[in-house]
């Protein structure tokens, strides 16, 4: 048998499981979430501080343009000029200066506007006090503004010092601070003119910054200006950002579920091969030691797979592939067995004698199907040859042993029937030699009757002994010792036959469970055949007794170059009464093979006629224990 290969079993029962890959996708699944909503809420923020720096720098521009105003000779402020020109740009609804209390100062809203300037002063009312340059976003005549604001500082406090005291002229001051007067109605109602050759009141004018300034240290709540932008493309950037954070989310956690899918049937499959690949090993195991040969073959009557047995009975070359034609590798006399097999017909298993080179004669038994798909088509057959030469020797020695039995039951009988006459002929016998002249012919006959009786009684003796169990007496016996005493008794005679006599025995022969007498009797049978084979011989032959032990067993080898057995001759050498022997019973062998029966051994005859014969004894070992 083959050896087989043992694989190591690799517990991996969490990667195969699907509850562990739904929960790993459901756990990636909230970190792509988390990862989106956060993503998501950078984005708004980053749009927003977007939209807030925009409007922080129109808000910055404005004050520039202040700036620019009281720097110059001018004596009039453009605030209003410079609102309604930056305003007037397609994403800027207005721009709104208001003093803290949220009354507008000035303003770039135009007729048509009063509903947003509405909303954008009910707006300011609900603002509360928030830090420096924020924003909000309100719903104004169904449009979305983005309202961005702080304090409106255009000028500090040491600027406006520096101004009443370097500047020429104070006019741009003048009208930078009525700005920011609450009663600025009362004075732009007075006459242009007047206003203009009106000479500045230097101490008014300081009592007006100080009252618009503020003493130091003292916080007043200064004025603010709010831009309003239209909020749509902000909203169209934020939700295209969530979109595209949602797609690109998705895609990765569709990638992930993807990746983690793969993986699992990635696993499986490689488990699935594994698994197959185990089967597929177990199956061919199977097959090669198989105790029958196997031979699979395909559609078109091609060799998909033959195991060794198959080849050894069809003494087929190793070098027999798949895909060769089974017509060539068949026997002619199986041939149409396995026709038969492929078209269905071959229901019960046929037995037929092969004719081989090696084996003239070789009882086999035949079998085979055909392989069907799952749709019933054919896609091959299958055909089994057994060896029944093994059941064949069965069934011989079953029917030998039911002789035996039957042969034992009838000489038992007989034999007690018979020893009890022949004790009182060989008594008269006994008699009527004594009643004779010695050397008379009376004395002659008297002796024959009384030799022939005891032969006669050996033989009954032989038969009592085949027909009843045999008693053993075993004991631990040291096997060079039996063959070297029975060697010595047949010594004398192989010289008078001119017999060569030869003994091998190993230096550590080992000691066997024997009943020493009857062992004895088994060599001593044999041996004394084999001289007698050997009687025709010019030359003489030669004897040898051997001694091979291995592992299991310890065999015992007689062998002669004799004149052989025909194969009639040898298949019947075990049967009582067969004999070759002019004087013979044919009872020796018969009990010989009783004797190593029951000792729990086998005893196998090897002959060629004209070539000598051998007989080998294998007995079992001692138990070490």
């Amino acid at each position: 048998m083959r050896s087989k290969n043992t694989r190591k079993r690799t517990s991996s029962s969490w990667m195969v499981s699907p509850y562990c890959i739904v929960g790993v996708i459901l756990l990636v699944g909230l970190g792509v979430a988390s990862l989106t909503y956060n993503t998501i809420l950078q984005n708004k923020k980053a749009y927003v501080r977007l939209y807030e720096d925009k409007g922080a720098s129109l808000i910055t521009s404005v004050e520039a343009g202040v700036r620019t105003d009281l720097r110059s000779k001018n004596s009039t402020i453009r605030l209003k000029l410079l609102l309604d020109e930056m305003a007037n740009r397609p994403e800027i609804f207005f721009i709104a200066i208001t003093f803290s209390d949220g009354t507008i100062m000035q303003s770039s809203f135009k007729e048509g506007l009063q509903r947003m300037e509405k909303s954008f002063l009910q707006r300011v009312k609900n603002l509360e006090a928030e830090p420096k340059e924020r924003s909000v976003i309100y719903d104004a005549n169904q449009r979305q503004v983005f309202l961005a604001y702080r304090e409106f500082t255009p000028l500090s406090r040491l600027a406006v010092w520096d101004k009443l005291e370097k500047e020429r002229t104070l006019k741009p001051l003048e009208g930078f601070i009525k700005l920011f007067k609450k009663d600025r109605a009362a004075q732009e109602a007075m006459p242009r003119n007047t206003m203009a050759n009106k000479k500045i009141d230097t101490r008014q004018l300081a009592a007006d910054v100080e009252s618009f300034l503020g003493p130091v240290g003292e916080e007043r709540n200064p004025p603010v200006i709010y831009v309003g932008l239209d909020g749509r493309p902000l909203k169209e950037l934020q939700r295209a950002s969530i979109v595209q954070a949602v797609v690109t989310s998705g895609s990765v956690l569709l990638l992930a579920v993807v990746g983690f899918i793969s993986l699992y049937w990635a696993h499986r499959a490689q488990r699935s091969k594994r698994k197959a690949g185990r089967s597929q090993a177990m199956v061919q195991e199977v097959m090669y030691n198989l105790p029958d040969g196997l031979i699979v073959t395909d559609s078109k009557d091609q060799i998909v797979y033959m195991n060794e047995l198959s080849r050894v009975l069809l003494h087929c070359e190793q070098d027999i592939t798949a895909g060769a034609d089974v017509a060539q590798v068949l026997l002619p006399d199986l041939v149409p067995y396995y026709l038969e097999a492929r078209d269905g017909s071959l229901r019960r298993e046929q037995v037929l004698e092969l004719s081989t080179e090696e084996v003239p004669l070789l009882p086999v038994g035949v079998t085979g199907s055909v392989i069907k798909d799952d749709q019933g088509g054919v896609v091959g057959t299958v055909f089994l040859i057994r060896d029944l030469r093994e059941m064949h020797s069965l069934q011989t020695e079953v029917e030998r042993k039911g002789k035996l039995a039957a042969i034992g039951s009838l000489a038992a009988g007989v034999a007690h029937e018979i020893r009890n006459p022949l004790s009182s002929i060989k008594g008269g016998a006994t008699y009527l030699k004594s009643q004779f002249s010695q050397g008379s012919a009376g004395e002659k006959t008297a002796a024959i009757v009384i030799d022939e009786v005891e032969r006669l009684n050996r033989v009954i003796t032989d038969l009592i002994g085949l027909s009843r169990p045999s008693d053993l007496s075993l004991k631990p016996v040291d096997v060079a010792g039996i063959i070297e005493h029975c060697t010595g008794l047949i010594e004398q005679e192989a010289e008078l036959r001119d017999v060569e006599l030869s003994v091998s025995i190993p230096d550590a022969a080992p000691q066997v469970m024997l009943d020493a007498d009857r062992f004895s009797q088994v060599l001593l049978n044999l041996c004394l055949n084999s001289l007698d084979a050997m009687d025709s011989m010019d030359n003489g032959g030669k004897l040898q007794v051997s001694v091979v032990p291995d592992a299991q067993s310890t065999s015992v080898i007689v062998e002669d170059n004799g004149e052989g057995m025909d194969t009639e001759t040898r298949d019947r050498i075990f049967e009582p009464y067969f004999t070759t022997k002019s004087h013979g019973t044919g009872l020796g062998l018969s009990v010989v093979h009783k004797i190593i029966e029951a000792h729990n051994g086998i005893i196998r005859v090897f002959s060629t006629k004209g070539k000598g014969t051998r007989f080998v004894i294998q007995l079992p070992c001692m138990d070490k224990e």
